[in-house]
């Protein structure tokens, strides 16, 4: 057996072991609930790590930069830790959930099994002001539902996880690259062409994932799309052109709609590519699985 493949097994093994825990999560019991009001902030950096359990994201009342509302078993073992401070009109906010001090500063893109038990977090933030989010889930269930917030940069690492990501209206501010890395489980993005992005990459490593780009896409974007092992599903609006880049080989293959064809080694466009007011470059590389591409 070679490398490549005992790698595979054990991200395998990993997954089945962390996705029976994330069904063991119990949310009855404490809770607790934490509010930030608003003063002279031109807009927030939030930064939001948890390593077990589940998470909402959406908007929220205005003037309240945040309103943190945390479910556990046992609150003196899963604290939500809220650190806020203001710099030169920009907000700095830390949201620490189920994590103590130690974990915090652990390496990023890592996790530990601890706390077990598992919390829910309700994250309500300001729609009035634009926000950035730099957020890490280790072994955890995620609703991003940024519809109707002002975001300014979205980046989200996972390790095992079954997240969501959603803008159902287009975003007041623009993202100049929005990135999401999941290590094992499952990523569904939804209208993702509203999130007003320059650049979009996702990194799946086992599981699966769809990329939705409905929306309003009315500038020329690029898409990076790296799969490790599985299913990759890319859902394009029928009237944004599309250029695709991906290499055939013998364990991953892409699937397209009518309408995109191959037009040279390793490239699929559009039959409305060139006369499209939105235009997506999408360059694919996948290792054991397969890509579909689809139009709606």
């Amino acid at each position: 057996m070679n490398t490549t493949s005992q790698h595979i097994i054990r991200l395998l093994q990993f997954s089945a072991i962390a996705l029976m825990m994330l069904a063991a999560v119990v949310y009855a019991g404490d809770s607790s609930k934490k509010e930030i009001g608003r003063t002279t902030e031109k807009e927030i950096n939030v930064v939001i790590s948890t390593g077990f359990g589940k998470i909402n994201v959406a908007k929220g009342e205005p003037e309240k930069i945040v309103i943190a509302e945390g479910y556990y078993k046992d609150a003196t073992t899963l604290p939500m830790t809220v650190e806020y401070d203001i710099r030169n009109r920009i907000g700095y906010l830390d949201l620490s959930l189920g994590e103590d001090d130690h974990s915090k500063h652990r390496k990023k893109g890592s996790f530990k099994f601890s706390g077990l038990e598992g919390g829910k977090w309700d994250l309500k933030f300001s729609n009035a002001i634009p926000i950035s989010f730099d957020v890490e889930l280790g072994v955890a269930k995620g609703e991003f539902d940024l519809t109707g917030l002002q975001v300014k940069d979205f980046k989200l690492s996972a390790g095992a996880s079954d997240v969501a990501v959603t803008f159902n209206a287009p975003n007041t501010s623009s993202i100049d690259e929005m990135s999401i890395e999941c290590g094992v489980g499952k990523f569904d993005g939804r209208n993702l062409g509203n999130a007003n992005f320059k650049s979009f990459r996702f990194e799946g490593g086992v599981g699966a994932a769809t990329l939705d780009f409905g929306g309003k896409i009315q500038n020329e974007v690029d898409v990076d799309v790296q799969v490790g092992m599985g299913v990759c599903t890319i859902i394009l609006p029928k009237e944004v052109g599309a250029r695709v880049f991906f290499e055939e080989s013998l364990v991953s293959k892409i699937d397209c709609d009518k309408g995109i064809r191959a037009s040279g080694d390793n490239e699929y466009v559009s039959d409305n590519y060139k006369n499209a007011a939105g235009r997506m470059n999408i360059r694919i590389e996948a290792g054991l699985g397969s890509v579909k591409v689809k139009r709606k």
